[in-house]
């Protein structure tokens, strides 16, 4: 049986390792001509790696962790200091380190011991994050009614707690601010991150996530018999009579003919492509509920080493939510004799939120983005900036807003032989590396159910 899948994103890619496993024949088409998705890297013509964003491992990313085991990039990525580190004006840093206890005390008492936030804010959290503790899924997607502003304030969590904590978080993780991101996604991290001492943790990949992780399981695939044709844009589905696919359209005109056919496409992109038949199926309705977060993605290239935090680093109160020097974070690359870098820092920074800067000239982005660095890191005044570069992205993972989570979709539709995968797909994670993997991992159990007598 031949399942044809578009989009080579971490849910395409997870998708088709767990139907080549399946002894499914697999042939995966993305539109561009490196692999990845949101998680793509490439470079450019002076060698250096540009990302599309900076991308970390989390303890709690069990089925990206057991899915690089799989393909044998298990060592691929480092474990960094289990903390939350937050730079501040001169050089200064806070952190959030979780003690050495079980879950939750080793929250508890690390939070009692933060030194960014006050005795009251800690106090506060204690009382106000229990509920999230406790919860389960049924009670985190009763709480999509309400963005986290509403529901860190009716829990009586202070103000000051929101803007210097969650923040930056919320930033990272979504891409907008706390009085946008729905409650749903903020106290289900609390949960799985408050309640298990290894979710926490950072890794960092190596090199890049392109040489890292998704080289190997492009590999992997390749190795187990499916095909991967890059460089081949899906523009149309041609259907039956019954409303089911009958074959797939490519930018070069084409056809692909399967016996199943999987979207793994960024929602945004796969709007664009629903047949307008399909149209008098809610789930297909429900579609058009999804907007996706804008993001833009520096890098910084400096003649020395601007700090030696060999971490991630979240900020409040400048351009960039949470960032890294990925000279120090990834050793295999963005090293002294690779690229522009001459061995000082390499600083990767997340602009977010991003909607008031995508129209804006990058230059102008920099200069902004230059300033916040020399006042979080002083000894940045004295270096040169040898290379900067900004990825836009103007809809990245859909912005997990009050309501949206329902029209969240199933992998398998109402048409017989079309699947969804992509992290806006019903799991029980977010839109992330880890819901993109679980969603694949959910497709190709919809399919073996389908088609195994």
């Amino acid at each position: 049986m031949k399942v044809a899948v578009f989009g080579g994103g971490v849910a395409g890619l997870s998708a088709a390792i767990n139907l080549v496993d399946s002894g499914y024949e697999v042939e995966l088409y993305e539109k561009r001509s490196v692999l990845g998705g949101k998680v793509s890297a490439w470079k450019d013509a002076d060698g250096d790696t540009i990302e599309s964003g900076l991308h970390i491992v989390f303890g709690g990313y069990e089925e990206l962790q057991r899915l690089l085991k799989h393909v044998g990039a298990e060592n691929n990525y480092l474990w960094k200091e289990h903390a939350l580190i937050y730079a501040e004006t001169e050089g200064q840093q806070s952190s959030f380190k979780k003690a050495d206890f079980p879950s939750p005390w080793a929250e508890l008492i690390g939070g009692l011991q933060a030194d960014f936030i006050s005795l009251g804010d800690k106090i506060s959290l204690i009382k106000g994050l229990f509920p999230a503790l406790s919860g389960n899924e049924e009670y985190f997607r009763s709480q999509d009614d309400m963005t986290y502003s509403e529901w860190h304030h009716l829990r009586g969590c202070s103000e000051n707690s929101l803007q210097r904590l969650w923040r930056p978080i919320a930033l990272a993780m979504n891409f907008i601010e706390p009085n946008v991101i729905s409650a749903r996604p903020m106290v289900t991290i609390f949960k799985y991150f408050g309640t298990d001492y290894s979710a926490t943790r950072f890794a960092f990949f190596k090199d890049n996530p392109g040489d890292s992780m998704i080289v190997p399981m492009m590999k992997y695939i390749e190795s187990k018999g499916g095909k991967i044709i890059p460089s081949a844009r899906l523009t149309k589905l041609e259907l039956n009579d019954d409303g089911s696919v009958k074959s797939a359209v490519l930018g070069n005109g084409s056809t692909v003919e399967a016996d199943a056919y999987v979207s793994a496409l960024p929602v945004h992109s796969f709007k664009k492509l629903i047949p307008k038949t399909w149209h008098k199926h809610q789930l297909f309705q429900d579609i058009y509920q999804f907007v996706g977060s804008p993001v833009a993605n520096c890098q910084l290239w400096f003649d020395r080493k601007i700090t030696d935090t060999d971490n991630l680093m979240f900020s409040h109160g400048t351009t960039f939510a949470t960032f890294a020097d990925v000279s120090l974070t990834c050793p295999g690359d963005y090293q002294k004799g690779i690229g522009t870098a001459n061995g000082g820092s390499v600083m990767s920074l997340v602009l977010a939120p991003a909607h008031q800067i995508m129209d804006m000239p990058n230059d102008v982005i920099v200069e902004n983005v230059m300033r916040d660095i020399h006042d979080r890191f002083p000894l940045s005044r004295h270096a040169k900036l040898l290379k900067s570069t900004m990825v836009k992205i103007p809809e990245s993972v859909y912005k997990a807003v009050p309501g949206v989570d329902k029209y969240r979709p199933d992998q398998q539709t109402p048409i017989s032989n079309f699947f969804l995968a992509g992290d806006y797909t019903y799991q029980k994670y977010l839109a992330s590396m880890e819901g993109a993997a679980l969603s694949g991992k959910q497709v190709a159990e919809r399919i073996r159910k389908k088609f195994t007598p």
